[in-house]
Parts: C-alpha cells; structure tokens; sequence
C-alpha cells in the first residue's frame, strides 16, 4: 500500500508540475500575444504614416511634373521670341550697314561736287551760301535716311509684340 501511497504522491506531484508548466505556458503565451499585438498596433500606425507620406509625395510629384511642363512650355516661347529678335537684329543691322554704305556713298558725291564747285567759285558770296545750304541739305539727308532706319525697326518691333500679345490671348 506504501507503493500505491508514494505512486499517488507522485502522480500529485507530476500532476501539480504539469498544471505549473501549463500555467507558465499560458501567460508566457499571454505575455508574448500582448507584446505582438502592441507591435501589430505599433506596424499599423506606421503603415498609416507610409500611406499618408505615399499620398502627400505623389501630389507633390505632380505639381512638380505640371511645374516642369510649363516651365517648358516658357523656355519654348522664350526661344522662339528670342529667334525672332535676333532675325530682326540681324535685317536691322543689314539695313542700317546698306543706308549707312548708301549714306557714305551719298556723301562722297556730295563732297566731290563741293570740291569741283569751290574750286569754280571760289570768290563767289553767293556760291558759299549755296554750299552751305548744300552741305545742310547732305546732313539732313543723311539724318532723314538713319531716321527712316530707326522708325522702320520701332515699327517692325511694334509689330512683333502684338503679335506676341495676341499669341498669348488666344
């Protein structure tokens, strides 16, 4: 009977450790579920966070892409506008070398033609008065053409920015 009595003391005993064992396991069990689940809470806020930066970069990408299409849209019209000043510099510039050349040319007649009438006429009072109107009249021509030059730029630069104006209306 002593036997059945140690058997039942030990069946107790291991009955008593395996009801230990299985507490421990349950609030180990407990324990670690608390811990994963504050990390789950803890991964979702993040994954929040991540959606809301996602959102806020993808509008800013945009606005950065639609900045970019019009600063191109710019450059474009720039480009263009400055071809069309520098064609109208260069017709310009052609312009005022051929009156400038047709100016010299002009003069040069004109001084010839002094020369040959001051050497026919070179006591005449009158002849001098006659010269000096001549030579009036050189410049004046002279400044009539450059004038010319200068208002046919100013009209042709007139011309162009309406056009730009009306390039931007439409």
């Amino acid at each position: 009977m002593e036997e059945t009595k140690d058997q039942v003391a030990r069946k107790r005993m291991n009955d008593r450790a395996y009801r230990e064992r299985c507490k421990k396991n349950k609030m180990e069990t407990q324990r670690n579920l608390e811990l994963l689940s504050k990390e789950n809470d803890r991964l979702r806020g993040e994954n929040a966070s991540f959606k809301t930066e996602a959102v806020r970069t993808g509008k800013t990408l945009q606005s950065q892409e639609q900045e970019m299409r019009q600063l191109r849209k710019t450059i474009v019209l720039l480009k263009q506008r400055h071809d069309k000043q520098n064609t109208l510099v260069g017709v310009l510039s052609e312009r005022l070398a051929r009156a400038n050349n047709a100016d010299l040319q002009r003069e040069n007649s004109q001084l010839k033609s002094n020369i040959v009438l001051l050497r026919s006429q070179v006591n005449d009072r009158n002849n001098l008065d006659k010269l000096q109107l001549q030579e009036k009249n050189a410049q004046l021509e002279h400044e009539k053409s450059l004038l010319e030059v200068i208002v046919q730029a100013l009209c042709e630069k007139i011309s162009d920015e309406k056009g730009h104006e009306g390039d931007h209306a439409g």
